[in-house]
């Protein structure tokens, strides 16, 4: 069995992926990566937990069910999130050109080797 940090630098690896970062619902960082030197690893965290509680309130609304996976698309990159389990998130990082498609693919694939090691 992998360990965490063999997951996320795994993810990080991924074309486009900078950062793969691992979040209790509480915001605390359980593990993280980062090939930029400039991300704070513990503020993606925080804020992550947050975006996810708030996406989930409006599937909710909207009647579209439960939430699987978040996409935010900035200027300057993607996010894409996932859920782990039922108090993990997993947030990935990746550059603007990142191939979405397999980000969101290799995200997805790796969630269960997550939940093993959670």
């Amino acid at each position: 069995m992998a360990a965490l940090r063999d997951v996320l630098n795994d993810l990080v690896k991924v074309e486009g992926v900078t950062t793969a970062v691992v979040v209790g619902r509480d915001g605390f960082v359980l593990d993280g990566v980062s090939r930029s030197a400039t991300l704070d690893t513990e503020a993606v965290g925080a804020v992550i937990s947050t975006g996810i509680g708030s996406s989930e309130v409006v599937g909710r609304e909207l009647g579209v069910g439960e939430m699987t996976q978040g996409l935010l698309e900035y200027k300057g990159g993607l996010i894409v999130m996932g859920l782990v389990g039922r108090d993990g998130i997993v947030a990935l990082v990746a550059d603007i050109g990142a191939n979405l498609g397999n980000v969101r693919y290799q995200l997805k694939k790796r969630i269960p080797d997550i939940e093993k090691v959670l």
